[in-house]
């Protein structure tokens, strides 16, 4: 593994998820001596290094509060969906908050300057090229300077410090057994289990330590928050949906909403699955004021009447086979998909599955996932300690050393639109024109990576030589499509149209005949050159990709 070429003396990788949010950090000298030296944030007066993703603003807008900051009843609750205010705002305080009480609990043990630092957003794998640029565009609004900003993909940070650290087997219970840190050969899938998304990503150590890909990122919103909804369906049944409607809406109930999001998401670690010895257990359930007040209600006291519920001292008695319904959805959702995966012939020799990320703790999800791999004997599942902080951990260590991640697979197909000589056989006639005296096809979808191909971050790159047009010199553009389909189209009407490069031809004398344009893949986001090819030789012209 090359040594780091970072030169900032901090590393800070902020992992700002859909329920909880928090950030680890490390320091160049001791990453050095030590790559496991990493410090976690701590709120005060809370035991979790994370804060609840929870951004609450003023009426004026002037003032925010964020996680476990003071909460009054004159703040609006705004969420990251953005409901009352723009996204870009709320995500961009959010990660101010986050940036801020780093660097006033930084300064009480270095004096550290802003342009020391280098921070790292965690983002899923899974997300698209804009909500990519959306993130980057949040973190310069909260005064994070692009040149000092990465992004690290949420399972290959998992990957990275998993491959570091010494883990626990568990395959059968009674015979867990301690292993070195991953070895050279060693094929991995890590699940990295959210509160908003499922993210999966697949990888071989390299002899070098490096990371290979051995599949495209993939994974969809079948996180936590849809076992959340689940439970919230249960609630509805007892309390009645007007009940339900005023806890998530009423601002004056807000601050019971937050008892009972937190009181869920502490029963998700609890409740068990079918097969467990506990799995008739009653799970107890303290109810918030605004729903201890609608146990008075008609509809709670028919349910009591029923003998499938109890209430004792402001708490609900639930059978944990009730509670189970909540994850269906969830679970169902990933074990589906987990098992096409593990079809794949990529993964047919694979030696273990990492799970990682907050829902990663629900032994639900656990029970699960050992049912699907007792078809996979071979394979061993791996949990490690504290595996909601292995992502931003993880995130700590790519900072450093971004070169860990060796190749990736490309998740899809990309290019642009071009025009060929027209074959009848092959080409449909609406799509026929004549251009310079011949028949030509228009909208050919010119692929520059495909999906699934192998991407070397870095290196990975496409070009494309072009006439510019003379009346556009100013706003010069080319637009960028993508497939997902594993044989991409022959058209770019079959895609999806993703974003422009854009660039500006020189004024003066400097008459362009050509344009070479040149786009890098492989890196958690993509980048693009241009140079302008004349009669005076070539000139190098600032371009860049603006996602729709």
């Amino acid at each position: 593994m090359s040594e780091t070429s970072i030169n900032e003396i901090i590393i800070v990788a902020i992992d700002f998820g859909t329920t909880f949010s928090g950030y680890a950090y490390s320091y160049r000298e001791e990453y050095l001596r030590d790559p496991l030296q990493i410090y976690s944030n701590r709120w005060d007066g809370q035991i979790l290094p994370q804060a609840p993703t929870v951004l609450l603003f003023n009426s004026e807008k002037t003032e925010s509060y964020f996680g476990f900051e003071k909460l009054t009843r004159k703040m609006t609750i705004k969420d990251a969906q953005g409901r009352k205010m723009p996204a870009l705002e709320v995500f961009a305080a959010a990660i101010k908050h986050l940036k801020n009480h780093f660097m006033e609990q930084a300064k009480l043990r270095v004096k550290l300057q802003e342009h020391e630092v280098r921070w790292v957003i965690t983002v899923p794998a899974i997300w698209s090229d804009d909500a990519k640029e959306f993130m980057v565009e949040a973190a310069k609004m909260a005064e994070i300077k692009e040149d000092k900003l990465s992004l690290a993909y949420e399972p290959e940070a998992a990957a990275i410090y998993c491959k570091h650290i010494r883990l626990a087997k568990l395959r059968e219970p009674g015979k867990d057994a301690t292993i070195q840190p991953f070895p050279p050969g060693l094929k991995f899938l890590v699940l990295d289990l959210g509160g908003g998304t499922v993210d999966i990503s697949a990888h071989e150590v390299q002899e070098d330590g490096t990371l290979k890909a051995l599949t495209e990122p993939s994974g969809g919103k079948w996180g936590g928050t849809l076992v959340d909804d689940g439970f919230l369906e249960i609630f509805e049944g007892l309390f009645g949906a007007d009940i339900m409607t005023g806890l998530k809406r009423d601002i004056e109930q807000a601050e019971s909403k937050r008892e009972l999001d937190a009181e869920i998401e502490m029963k998700k670690r609890t409740i068990v699955g079918k097969s467990n010895a506990k799995a008739n257990n009653v799970i107890s359930i303290k109810l918030p004021f605004a729903l201890r007040e609608g146990t008075k209600s008609a509809q709670f006291e028919s349910a009591l009447e029923s003998g499938t519920y109890e209430l004792i001292q402001g708490k609900l008695l639930i059978d944990n086979s009730i509670l189970l319904s909540a994850f269906e959805n969830s679970v169902s959702k990933i074990v589906e998909h987990f098992n096409i995966l593990l079809g794949k012939t990529e993964l047919e020799r694979l030696d273990a599955v990492v799970m990682a990320g907050g829902f990663s703790d629900s032994k639900v999800v656990q029970e699960a996932i050992k049912d699907v791999l007792k078809n996979y004997p071979k394979v061993d599942l791996i949990i490690p300690e504290n595996s909601a902080s292995a992502i931003v951990h993880g995130a700590v260590l790519y900072g450093f050393n971004p070169s860990v991640i060796s190749t990736r697979k490309s998740k899809y197909s990309y290019g642009i639109s071009t025009s060929a000589p027209f074959v009848e056989e092959l080409h449909p006639l609406s799509h026929g024109v004549q251009r310079d005296g011949s028949n030509k096809c228009e909208d050919i979808f010119k692929v520059f990576v495909k999906k699934g191909e192998e991407v070397i971050p870095g290196q990975t790159t496409a070009t494309h030589t072009f006439n510019p047009s003379p009346l556009t010199r100013e706003n010069q553009t080319i637009e960028v499509y993508k497939s997902e389909e594993d044989v991409p189209p022959m058209l770019v009407t079959e895609c999806q149209k993703v974003g422009l490069v854009c660039f500006t031809v020189p004024n003066g004398d400097f008459d362009a005949t050509t344009v070479k344009v040149e786009m890098k893949f492989g890196g958690t986001q993509m980048t693009v050159s241009a140079v302008v090819n004349g009669p005076n030789g070539s000139k190098s012209v600032k371009a860049f990709f603006d996602w729709l």
